[in-house]
């Protein structure tokens, strides 16, 4: 049967030559996507960490491809974007058996490599989901996912992406994708559906039903593989709608600590999932949407942890210094920095309870590099006179603040466990492993459980999918482990709105 013939306008790429049809509009970096090219975008598409930047033939000097639209035929020399973010894989991780990791996150996905033999793992690849375009939350991609041609091309966004990246990973290794033995999954219940091709639907409608749970054993397909693929595939059982994957295999940890009463457990993300464990060992659990506003999105000058990011924010003598990634010059802020940030304005009273600037700040001695400025009338804060900090973006932290201690109390409030009884708080998340922790509790986000130590215990959705691979066992024992969890649907909890209003306010001084 004959192909219909495309039609304009078409992208074709140099040197390889492809061509491709795309309908007018269509943003380049979702073009070149499409078309096996992966660019690096960690402001998020906001065009001002200048990463993108692709030559377009019969243009000056280099176009920004997240700020590019298809608008007529045009043939692009990809260069730098043509290359998957991938970190340095160690030497010791390229000899052996592999297995791969993936820990699917809303707004980033993450890839580690296990040596079987060796009991070893390493990350060696972050990308952002390339699914944010159809949203930056699971609420709008299920929404999205109503037409089941979207529901379509959402898993083969995020297919494409992952065997992409581990192609390009093993390529440089010297390996092929059919050398993997196994891959295991992890992430939230809607990312896991999603890339299995399910139906979401249930997942964003009362009762809010999760159908499938168990994924000990999925095709090869699910992981962009082809369906005589060796390669032994599976996923991290979920709880329900709300409670997933990345969930479990924290509880699995955890279980693996010996802690598993008197504990509270955050993984901190677009999404943050919660469990407590009481005295005696009973286990509760939620989610709540917080946005993507410590994941550097939603956020003026926000970026992930990508060169020219700043990363810390603390202060000296001489005013404020950063760390920054990479040796160039301050590029965008990570939510690690916007913590930093936050904390110190607020002990200096540039930034009030109610999150609102100072309406003395033109008068106030601030320390370098902080300036204020005003754009539409609307004050804001410059810093090293490029990133600014607008009171919208403070206001994006505030509702992932508010979100976060809200849940915190109610699920608390469900498990009968009263802060105090509290003795062991573990941070999880990407977010978690590299955050100041007294600015992290100055800002409010969980309460203050006076009794208890507090751990950063990195990507656990991550590193659980590791554990996975490294033993047959762990996906059975999470399970076991996953029968345990009481869900608590913050939807059934009629005082979840006025709570969220009442924590939005930062902690007074």
């Amino acid at each position: 049967m004959p192909q219909e013939p495309e039609t304009g306008p078409f992208v074709t790429l140099v040197p390889s030559g492809e061509r491709r049809s795309f309908p007018p509009g269509t943003p380049l970096t979702d073009a070149l996507f499409d078309m096996g090219v992966v660019v690096k975008t960690p402001c998020g598409g906001k065009g001002t960490c200048g990463k993108c930047g692709v030559r377009i033939d019969g243009e000056p000097g280099e176009a920004l491809a997240c700020r590019t639209a298809v608008t007529r035929d045009i043939t692009v020399h990809a260069g730098r974007a043509n290359t998957v973010p991938v970190l340095e894989i160690p030497e010791s991780g390229l000899v052996r058996r592999l297995a791969a990791a993936v820990d699917i996150g809303t707004t980033s996905v993450r890839v580690a490599l296990a040596d079987l033999d060796e009991k070893t793992s390493s990350e060696v690849s972050s990308f952002l989901n390339p699914q944010r375009r159809f949203g930056h939350d699971v609420i709008s991609r299920i929404a999205a996912a109503r037409d089941p041609a979207v529901n379509t091309t959402l898993t083969g966004l995020i297919r494409r992406a992952v065997r992409g990246t581990l192609d390009s990973v093993l390529a440089a290794a010297g390996r092929t994708g059919g050398s993997l033995e196994s891959m295991v999954f992890s992430g939230n219940t809607t990312m896991l559906y999603l890339l299995l091709g399910l139906d979401v639907q249930p997942l964003g409608r009362h009762p809010y039903h999760a159908a499938t749970r168990d994924f000990a054993s999925l095709p090869p397909t699910a992981a962009g593989l082809t369906e005589d693929s060796a390669t032994r595939t599976s996923a991290l059982p979920v709880v329900g709608a709300f409670i997933g994957a990345d969930l479990v295999g924290g509880l699995a940890l955890c279980h693996a600590r010996r802690k598993l009463n008197s504990v509270f457990f955050i993984d901190l993300g677009t999404n943050g999932e919660i469990f407590v464990a009481d005295r005696t060992g009973r286990v509760f659990a939620t989610s709540c949407a917080m946005g993507p506003a410590l994941e550097g999105m939603n956020i003026s000058w926000g970026m992930t942890a990508d060169d020219g990011a700043v990363t810390h924010i603390r202060q000296a003598p001489g005013g404020l210094v950063c760390d920054v990634l990479g040796s160039g010059d301050p590029a965008g802020i990570t939510g690690t920095a916007l913590i930093d940030l936050l904390a110190i304005l607020l002990d200096r009273g540039l930034v009030s309870a109610t999150g609102a600037f100072s309406r003395d700040i033109d008068a106030m001695d601030l320390p370098e590099p902080l300036e204020p400025a005003r754009e539409d009338g609307a004050l804001s804060l410059n810093l090293w006179g490029r990133i600014r900090l607008t009171q919208k973006d403070i206001r994006n932290v505030q509702l992932a603040k508010a979100a976060a201690l809200a849940a915190s109390r109610l699920l608390l409030s469900a498990a009968g466990t009263p802060p105090e009884d509290i003795r062991h708080v573990f941070i999880a998340g990407a977010l978690g492993e590299h955050m100041d922790m007294e600015h992290f509790r100055r800002l409010g986000f969980i309460p203050a459980f006076p009794n208890a130590s507090f751990e950063y215990v990195g990507n656990t959705s991550l590193q659980a999918a590791v554990e996975a691979c490294l033993d047959p066992c762990f996906i059975g024992h999470a399970a076991t482990l996953r029968d345990r969890v009481q869900e608590v649907l913050l939807s059934g909890q009629e005082d979840f709105q006025d709570m969220f209003i009442r924590s939005i306010d930062f902690p007074g001084a």
